[in-house]
């Protein structure tokens, strides 16, 4: 799992996920690599093979702004892939997050167990800090101190719920290597990421992709052992002050059959809880 150059890293998986034809090269004879070769990608950002060279290898971690830009457009990245990669070209200091909190304010506390739909509230190392009772009707693992990622991986029953699961694993995948950046080593999700790559192979494959994302993917589908299957929109809130908590609330579309079922639910586990 470590690497002396999360830049490196980033910059091949990219590249060898290209082909020609994606950028609009012609092929010349017989290719014996993967993707684009090097030379490709230097040429396409404008700049030196030799140095290209030593982006990937680790040897040159600083690249300018204007370089970094030049290879977003030469590997064809995203919104969000493009402000990962410079994120790994110009690491960000985690001292300003000291100052902010790291626990919940009891304001979001308040507002989630206001809510009559399923609302929890995690940190980006996706640790589940609080749950109405809506959301752990809804959802296995989702009691506080439960991980998100571990119980995605680990737990047969997660697989069984998430009707799309590889795409649900892959999201929280993406949406943790968008969040921690490329500083893994000292992240507090070092343990977490190095218990899986011991122990789950599909946990494994999903890292290796490199790929980010800053924003929730909804709907989700789901199979609930009691109501049956939901389609539920998700939204994500930023909990102003804190290092990273978020709030996501999950609905369905008004006069659905999962709005329905999912009032059905929620209300079972109001009343239940009086």
């Amino acid at each position: 799992m470590s690497s002396e150059s999360p830049l490196g890293d980033f910059l091949r998986w990219h590249r060898q996920r290209l082909t020609p034809a994606d950028v609009g090269l012609p092929v010349h004879g017989r290719r014996r690599v993967s993707g684009l070769r090097r030379e490709e990608v230097a040429l396409l950002a404008g700049i030196s093979m030799e140095y290209y060279v030593r982006l990937e290898q680790g040897r040159e971690r600083n690249p300018s702004v204007a370089v970094v830009d030049s290879l977003a457009e030469a590997l064809r990245l995203d919104a969000d892939q493009v402000t990962h990669l410079h994120d790994l070209a110009r690491p960000k200091s985690r001292r300003a997050d000291l100052v902010r909190h790291t626990e919940v304010p009891d304001r979001a506390v308040a507002l989630m167990n206001s809510l009559n739909l399923p609302a929890v509230l995690l940190n980006r190392y996706m640790d589940v800090l609080g749950a109405n009772r809506p959301a752990q009707a809804l959802f296995h693992n989702m009691s506080p101190g439960t991980n998100r990622l571990r119980a995605s991986f680990l737990d047969p029953r997660e697989r069984e719920f998430w009707r799309d699961w590889d795409q649900a694993a892959a999201n929280s995948v993406a949406q943790l290597r968008s969040d921690i950046g490329g500083d893994v080593e000292s992240s507090p999700a070092h343990s977490l990421i190095t218990e899986l790559m011991h122990t789950c192979e599909d946990f494994q494959y999903f890292w290796s992709r490199q790929d980010v994302q800053q924003q929730a993917i909804s709907p989700v589908r789901v199979r609930h052992p009691e109501v049956g299957d939901l389609e539920l929109h998700r939204e994500k809130l930023i909990v102003a002050g804190t290092d990273g908590i978020v709030m996501f609330i999950y609905y369905a579309e008004p006069d659905s059959q999962s709005a329905q079922r999912l009032a059905a639910l929620t209300f079972s586990a109001q009343a239940w809880s009086g």
